[in-house]
């Protein structure tokens, strides 16, 4: 009879241990110890785990005599009797269920800091919902109370402006009925206009009578100068002085304008010559500044290229980058393909190698049988020759008790045969029930073990998918990103160069705007100097004409009877503060 007990983890006895060691593999079902026991004792117990069968201990019948023996001397916990002689089992050790209290306390203290943290989260989003409010209270009535204020400011001005339209109305009609009243009281009567006309003619008669009286008294003033031969020398003497100090102011009056005009000239040779330094200077810092504007415009141009080239490597590196990104895509896809394959051959490998152990095992199991029992045959007939050959009388009665015994032997034999047949019939059946079992459970652990490999595989893909998508975005951004950098550079170059021109266009038209103003500048001195040319001929000729009518009106006033004082050439009212400041 054969008895199968599933455990974990188990350690070897250790006076018939074969070096075996601790079986324990992740991802696989727990081992199986498989107990094959008959009435004489155990055989041998067999391990089954992970697909595959290991003899582990062989107990004959003395062991097992002894280890019973043992077994009632000092009992096992572990170590379970059956209900046959020669039954011996061992319980499996059960998993400890500390870690599992433990990992509940873990969650369980993470779930109510989880707790604490959402309630936090709770209470401080109850707190900006109230500040919030709060704050939009306060706004609100902020704002109310402004609005009402400005809008009680804005009534009383109104009314303000009301009030001061009513008195400025007010007196606007008081001062019309004012004038209304000045009007009518200023109107003229007839006897008032009499006597304005009375007063107006006795006026007009005072005064005609005053400018005939001066009539009178300038003509007897002329005629005193002409009777008077003495004021008429006077006159004359007084006359040629006059004559001498005015022209001794004119002569004056010229030095002073040749000396102006040098002054002036010389003023515009000074600003001439400075205008000419100036210019030379700016031409200078023109040049300066255009060797500085070209130094800046290379520096700037390598600066571009060095840009262009580091945006190109930059270019060159994200497709390098994108192409290995597609090749470790490819690698990984066909590292895949070849775990499937090697996971398909290993399983394969793993069915056949389990299935040639057990039919290996059952053969073993057949041919030991076989030898024990000749082996007990040969023994047995060795010792019924000895005993032939010892005599013959006691020969026919120790053949006929060999007979018999032979008989209830080969009796006993195939009783026991039958025996061993149905117990390994038995055996078998459960050995193949185990076994079907254990498949089955390592069918359906590798089943889940395959679908956690799968969805792990999956996850792992997936994560590298979303990374390879992740690196292709940021490199289509990067290079979204030196396209926009590029367009922004060329655009700079462009208005750069823009601005390059347009500066130079100014520079130009400001070269010829100076110059044009400096031409205009020259033109407008010569003109100048034209004009001062003609009003320096004109008053010369003026001054000739002056002399000319100055010489004929001295004669004419000369021949008249005597000379009005009051009619003084203009040249000489010019000339006759020059000769006082002297």
């Amino acid at each position: 009879m054969a008895k199968a007990l599933r455990f974990q983890s188990f350690f070897l006895f250790p006076w018939r241990a074969r070096a075996v060691p601790m079986v324990t593999r992740r991802h696989f079902p727990p081992p199986v110890l498989i107990a094959i026991a008959t009435e004489r004792g155990v055989k041998e117990i067999i391990l089954v785990a992970g697909g595959a069968a290991f003899r582990i201990l062989t107990f004959p019948r003395t062991e097992h005599k002894m280890l019973a023996r043992r077994k009632q001397q000092r009992p096992r916990c572990r170590e379970v009797l059956g209900n046959k002689p020669g039954l011996l089992a061992i319980r499996a050790v059960l998993p400890s269920s500390r870690p599992h209290e433990a990992e509940l306390l873990h969650e369980r203290k993470k779930e109510l800091e989880r707790n604490e943290y959402k309630a936090v989260v709770k209470q401080n989003k109850f707190k900006d919902a109230v500040s919030h409010w709060e704050l939009l209270t306060d706004h609100k009535v902020i704002h109310s109370t402004t609005q009402r204020k400005v809008q009680e400011a804005m009534q009383q001005y109104k009314m303000g402006t009301d009030e001061r339209r009513q008195r400025l109305r007010e007196l606007l009609e008081a001062e019309e009925k004012e004038h209304i009243k000045e009007m009518e009281s200023m109107k003229e009567t007839t006897l008032e206009r009499q006597a304005k006309m009375r007063d107006r003619a006795k006026y007009l008669r005072e005064k005609r009578e005053l400018e005939r009286l001066n009539l009178v008294d300038e003509k007897l003033d002329q005629r005193f100068r002409l009777q008077s031969e003495e004021l008429r020398k006077l006159l004359i003497q007084k006359n040629m002085n006059q004559v001498c100090t005015e022209r001794k102011a004119q002569l004056l009056f010229k030095e002073e304008i040749q000396r102006q005009q040098k002054e002036e000239n010389q003023l515009f040779d000074e600003l001439w010559e400075k205008d000419w330094l100036a210019k030379e200077k700016r031409e200078e810092e023109d040049i300066k500044r255009r060797k500085e504007l070209n130094k800046g415009m290379l520096d700037n141009l390598d600066l571009q290229r060095a840009a262009m080239e580091s945006q190109k490597a930059e270019e060159k590196r994200l497709k390098e980058e994108e192409c290995q990104l597609m090749d470790e895509e490819r690698r990984l896809l066909k590292m895949e393909e070849e775990r499937m394959v090697m996971e398909k051959l290993h399983k394969q490998q793993k069915t056949r190698t389990m299935l040639d152990n057990c039919v290996r095992l059952k053969m073993k199991r057949l041919t030991k049988a076989q030898q024990e029992e000749l082996a007990l045959d040969m023994k047995i007939l060795d010792q019924l020759l000895r005993e032939i050959n010892e005599g013959k009388q006691e020969k026919r009665q120790r053949k006929l008790e060999l007979n018999k015994e032979q008989q209830l032997y080969r009796e006993y034999l195939a009783k026991q045969l039958e025996e061993e047949k149905r117990q390994e019939q038995e055996m078998e059946r459960l050995i193949d029930e185990e076994v079907k079992k254990v498949w089955a459970k390592q069918a359906e652990q590798r089943r889940r073990e395959r679908e956690a490999r799968k969805r792990l595989m999956k996850e792992v893909m997936d994560a590298r998918w979303l990374q390879l998508k992740d690196k292709l975005q940021r490199n289509t951004e990067e290079q979204e990103d030196l396209m926009r950098d590029k367009e922004l550079l060329d655009k700079a170059i462009e208005e750069y160069k823009q601005s390059t021109i347009e500066t130079a266009a100014r520079q130009l038209k400001r070269a010829k705007d100076y110059q044009e103003d400096l031409l205009s500048q020259m033109a407008y001195q010569q003109q100048l100097r034209d004009f001062e040319k003609a009003d320096e001929w004109r008053e010369y000729s003026e001054e000739l004409i002056a002399e000319k009518a100055y010489q004929e009106k001295l004669k004419e006033i000369l021949s008249r009877p005597y000379a009005n004082q009051n009619n003084i050439h203009p040249l000489r009212q010019l000339c006759v503060p020059i000769l006082k400041d002297e």
